[in-house]
C-alpha cells in the first residue's frame, strides 16, 4: 500500500514538473477505449479506481475512455510499465501530438496582445460578477433562534459540525468543500440557511431533496477547513480508518455550547417514542460505534446515561444509543429539550406532525403522575420552587 502511494506521489511529481514535455497519444479509432475498458475491467473495477491509481478524476478517465480526448503519453507508459501484459496495444499509436494539442489559443498571449487591457479585464469581469455574492438577509424566525445561540455566546461553528455529523454532508474534491444540510422540518432549514450565510462569506442555496425535504447546501473552502479541524472526517463510514467522525472538539466548549449540542443532535437524529405499552425512550441514531461511544461519555456529564442501540442490518452493529430512565429523560428536559417548534417527522405515523418539545413534556406529565420525579427526589429545587409548573397539561396525544 505504501509503494502505490509512492508511486502516485511520484507520478504526480512528474506530471507537475514534466506537463509542457509531454505529449498526446493518437490510436487508431477504437483502440483506445479498448485499451482502457480492458485496463479498468481486469485491473480496477471502475473508473474511479482507475483515476485514483493515476492521481486524476474518473471524469478525465472517461474522457480517454470515450476518446473525447488523447491519453497523455506519460499515462500509457505508467500503465505498461506496471502491466506489460497491455504492452501490445503500442502498435495502434498512429503518431504523438504535442500536449497543447487542440487547445484554443488565448491566456496571457491573448492579453498582452490587447491594447485596451483595462476594458478587456473589466469585460471579462462582467461574467463572473455573479459569483461576489452578498449574506443572506435574515428572518424574524432566523434571527429568533440564531440571535438566541448568540446571545447565549454559543460556539456557532460547534453547532454547525453537529448538523453536518447528523443530518448533512462535508465533501472534499481536490480544492471544494461543498457541505450540505438536508431536513424536511422548516424550522431547521431556515436556522440552516441562516446559520450557513452568518459563517461564511457567501449565500447559500436551497433545493429540493427527497421525500419532500430540502438541502441547504454551500461551497466555501475557508469553512470547510475550519469544520475539518473540529472532526477529521464527516462520512458515517470513512474509507480511512485511522479518521473517525468525532466530537471530541466539543470537550473545551461552553456549557452552554454543550448543552446547545445535545439539543441539536437529539432534535436532527432523535426522537421521544411513547408506545402504547411499555417504558418511554429517548433515543439517538448513530451507526458509527465511535461517535456512539463519544456521545454516551458526553451525556453522562449531563447526568444521561445511554446504551447502544445494538443492530445486526449495521455495518458496525450498532443503530445509536437510548435510554428507557425516565431520570436521563428528565435531565435532557431540564437542558430545553428539543429545538423549539420543531415537529416529528413522517416516520412516526402516530405522533407526526406533532412538536418534540410537546411529546416530551406529555412523556414527562406521566412520570410525575406515576410519582417517579419524588421519587427521585427532583420534584423541587433547593430553594423550594417547584420544577413542574410550567408543564403543559396534554389531556390526549393522537
Amino acid at each position: 500500500m505504501t509503494a502505490e502511494i509512492h508511486s502516485q506521489s511520484a507520478f504526480k511529481a512528474r506530471k507537475h514538473d514534466f506537463v509542457m514535455q509531454d505529449y498526446r497519444l493518437k490510436f487508431e479509432k477504437g483502440k483506445q477505449k479498448e485499451f482502457l475498458e480492458t485496463v479498468i475491467k481486469e485491473q480496477f473495477g471502475s473508473q474511479a479506481g482507475l483515476g485514483s491509481f493515476l492521481g486524476c478524476g474518473k471524469r478525465t478517465v472517461c474522457g480517454w475512455r470515450t476518446e473525447k480526448n488523447n491519453i497523455p503519453k506519460s499515462v500509457f507508459q505508467k500503465l505498461i510499465e506496471s502491466y506489460p501484459q497491455y504492452k501490445k496495444f503500442e502498435q495502434f499509436i498512429e503518431k504523438e501530438l504535442p500536449w497543447n494539442w487542440g487547445w484554443i489559443k488565448g491566456g496571457k498571449a491573448r492579453v498582452s496582445q490587447n491594447r485596451d487591457l483595462h476594458g478587456y479585464l473589466k469585460y471579462v469581469r462582467s461574467f463572473v460578477s455573479h459569483r461576489i455574492r452578498k449574506k443572506p438577509v435574515l428572518t424574524d424566525v432566523e434571527n429568533l433562534l440564531l440571535g438566541q445561540l448568540s446571545a447565549e455566546d454559543v460556539d456557532l461553528l460547534s453547532i454547525l459540525a453537529v448538523c453536518t455529523l447528523t443530518d448533512g454532508s462535508l465533501v472534499k474534491s481536490y480544492n471544494t468543500y461543498r457541505i450540505n444540510f438536508s431536513s424536511s422540518d422548516e424550522v431547521l432549514i431556515d436556522f440552516a440557511y441562516a446559520l450557513f450565510g452568518k459563517l461564511s462569506g457567501f449565500c447559500p442555496n436551497i433545493h429540493s431533496g427527497s421525500k419532500g425535504g430540502k438541502i441547504v447546501a454551500i461551497t466555501d473552502r475557508g469553512l470547510g477547513r475550519k469544520l475539518l479541524n473540529l472532526s477529521p472526517e464527516y462520512r458515517t463510514f470513512p474509507l480511512n480508518e485511522k479518521n473517525q467522525p468525532s466530537i471530541s472538539f466539543l470537550s473545551d466548549k461552553t456549557f452552554q455550547t454543550k448543552v446547545w449540542a445535545i439539543r441539536f443532535a437529539f432534535t436532527l437524529d432523535g426522537c421521544i417514542s411513547l408506545p402504547k405499552s411499555g417504558k418511554a425512550e429517548l433515543s439517538l441514531a448513530c451507526f458509527n460505534r465511535s461517535t456512539c461511544e463519544e456521545w454516551k461519555k458526553f451525556l453522562l456529564e449531563f447526568g444521561i446515561k445511554t446504551r447502544f442501540i445494538k443492530s445486526k442490518k449495521s455495518k458496525q452493529g450498532v443503530a445509536g444509543i437510548r435510554t428507557y430512565v425516565f431520570e436521563s429523560i428528565y435531565k435532557f428536559y431540564k437542558l430545553g429539550g428539543f429545538v423549539d417548534k420543531v415537529k416529528i417527522s413522517r416516520k412516526s405515523k402516530r405522533y407526526c406532525g406533532m412538536e418534540k418539545n410537546q411529546l416530551l413534556a406529555h412523556v414527562i406529565n406521566l412520570g410525575i403522575q406515576k410519582g417517579l420525579l419524588k421519587e427521585l427526589g427532583q420534584g423541587y429545587n433547593g430553594d423550594g420552587e417547584d420544577r413542574t409548573h410550567a408543564l403543559p397539561v396534554i389531556s390526549r396525544v393522537p
